[in-house]
């Protein structure tokens, strides 16, 4: 009997078009964010001030640049505080969770809806975070502000990440999902976008960070379920 060639099966090719379509959707929003002016990320902005202002004792109110100000703590919530590249990680996450599935427009679309909840809950998270430990992190770790700012930035991303993928899988698998998700945004993509503008590399230490962390977490991770394995093997 012959073996039909998994390569001609039309499911094959409808799964590989809705891929095809995502990824133009992700190169597209892409380059939109990157233009789009503070005014235009209100969708992402004001939701985030509101609910930040209503759960906790920070008060934001606009500027007249449409950021969003906290005058008593010093805090003020800009462009780079939209979360446009978690955004598209985690719609990945959850269309990537439905892979054995065909897309469809409703579906896609109701991801988007639920990454861009999944946003507003990591971003309100991540402010708190630097409005409340980032200097005490910065004295323990002997940190800069900067760094420390940083770093709380993609520990809460990339662990938001993490467990909206173990919701449906093992956290190993999940973890190895969210590493390469969160790397081709923040890194794969920018520098391929820089290469073909003639901009040039990425920035060393925005490089060590972003990379770092991860990797770093998922080679701990590796270690210790290699550790594991050993001190459960019968002697």
């Amino acid at each position: 009997m012959a073996v039909p060639d998994p390569r001609s099966c039309p499911g094959r090719g409808l799964w590989l078009r809705d891929w095809a379509w995502v990824l133009l959707a992700v190169l597209a929003f892409k380059q939109l964010y990157a233009t789009a002016s503070t005014g235009d990320l209100q969708w992402l902005l004001w939701p985030l001030a509101s609910l930040l202002n209503a759960l906790s004792p920070l008060s934001f109110a606009p500027t007249p640049k449409r950021e969003w100000l906290d005058a008593t703590h010093g805090l003020v919530i800009v462009k780079a505080c939209a979360g446009g590249n978690f955004l598209i990680a985690s719609w990945l996450g959850y269309l990537w969770r439905q892979r054995e599935d065909r897309l469809g427009l409703a579906g896609a679309l109701a991801s988007v809806g639920t990454a861009w909840l999944t946003t507003l809950a990591a971003n309100a998270v991540r402010i708190l975070l630097i409005a409340y430990c980032q200097d005490a992190l910065a004295q323990t770790t002997g940190l800069a502000a900067a760094e420390s700012h940083r770093l709380i930035g993609i520990l809460v991303y990339f662990g938001v990440l993490w467990m909206q993928l173990s919701l449906r899988g093992g956290m190993g698998a999940a973890l190895t999902a969210a590493t390469a998700l969160y790397l081709g945004i923040t890194l794969l993509l920018p520098a391929l976008h820089g290469m073909a503008i003639g901009r040039g590399v990425l920035d060393a230490t925005h490089l060590l960070w972003t990379a770092g962390l991860p990797v770093g977490i998922l080679v701990a991770r590796w270690i210790l379920d290699r550790a594991w394995a050993l001190c459960r093997r019968p002697a």
